[in-house]
C-alpha cells in the first residue's frame, strides 16, 4: 500500500509559480521549488513528473486564473479609458507594492523563452489572444460611446496595450510606483477624446478599482 502524500500538490504548484516567477525556468531547480514548498526531495518526484512537468503545470495553472479577470473586463459596464487604466494600473501596483517586484510567470516566461519552446508557446499564446480579444472589444466599445479616438485601429492598439504592458512591467522593477502609474495613465490617455480623458480624472479615486491579472 503506498503512503498517503502528508502535503497539497496545489500548494506544491503554487510555490512553483512563486519560483519560477522569481529565479526563471534556467534559474529553478527542485531544490529551489522544495524549499518553498517545504517539502523533500522525495516527496517531490513521488508526485511529479520532473521539473518541467511542473513548470508547465505552473504556466497553466498560472494562465488559467486570467479568465475571470477578462471575463470581468468583458461585462464590465464601466467607460473603456476606465477599464483599460484599471487593468493597467492593477497589475503595475500589484507588481510595485511587491517587496522584490517579481512581476508576471508569463510576461517573465516569455522574455526568457522566446518562442524556443512549443509547449510553452501553446499555452502562452491562447491567452495572449484572449486577452487581444478583450482589448479589442474595450476599444471597440469606446469608439462607440465616443471615449477612445475614432483612427485608432484595435487590431493594432489591442497588441500594443499588450507590449505596453510588459514593458511597463520591465520599469516597475526599477523605477517609482508613482512614475510607473503616471506613464501608464499617460499611455491610456493618448487613446483617448476629450470625453474620454475626462473619465480617468475618475480612475484612481477613492473605491476605484486596483484588480490585476497575470498576462505577457
Amino acid at each position: 500500500m503506498g503512503r498517503k502524500k502528508s502535503f497539497d500538490e496545489q500548494s506544491v504548484i503554487d510555490a512553483a509559480i512563486a519560483v519560477f516567477s522569481e529565479h526563471g525556468y534556467a534559474g529553478t531547480d527542485v531544490g529551489l521549488v522544495c524549499e518553498r514548498a517545504n517539502i523533500g526531495r522525495s516527496s517531490f518526484y513521488n508526485t511529479f513528473d520532473s521539473l518541467d512537468a511542473v513548470f508547465l503545470r505552473a504556466l497553466r495553472d498560472y494562465t488559467a486564473t486570467s479568465i475571470p479577470l477578462r471575463e470581468e473586463l468583458e461585462r464590465s459596464l464601466e467607460p473603456a479609458p476606465v477599464l483599460l487604466m484599471h487593468r493597467l494600473r492593477g497589475e503595475l501596483k500589484k507588481q510595485c507594492d511587491d517587496e522584490n517586484r517579481t512581476g508576471c510567470l508569463s510576461a517573465n516566461t516569455a522574455a526568457e523563452l522566446g518562442r524556443e519552446v512549443d509547449v510553452v508557446c501553446s499555452i502562452l499564446d491562447p491567452d495572449r489572444n484572449a486577452w487581444l480579444d478583450t482589448y479589442s472589444g474595450i476599444i471597440e466599445r469606446g469608439q462607440t460611446a465616443g471615449h477612445i479616438l475614432a483612427d485608432i485601429d484595435p487590431r493594432i492598439h489591442a497588441p500594443l496595450i499588450h507590449s505596453v504592458l510588459a514593458g511597463l512591467r520591465i520599469a516597475a522593477r526599477v523605477m517609482t510606483t508613482e512614475d510607473v502609474l503616471a506613464q501608464a495613465r499617460a499611455f491610456v490617455a493618448g487613446l483617448c477624446t476629450p470625453a474620454g480623458r475626462a473619465t480617468l480624472e475618475t480612475e484612481g479615486a477613492p473605491g476605484a478599482s486596483t484588480k490585476g491579472s497575470p498576462t505577457p
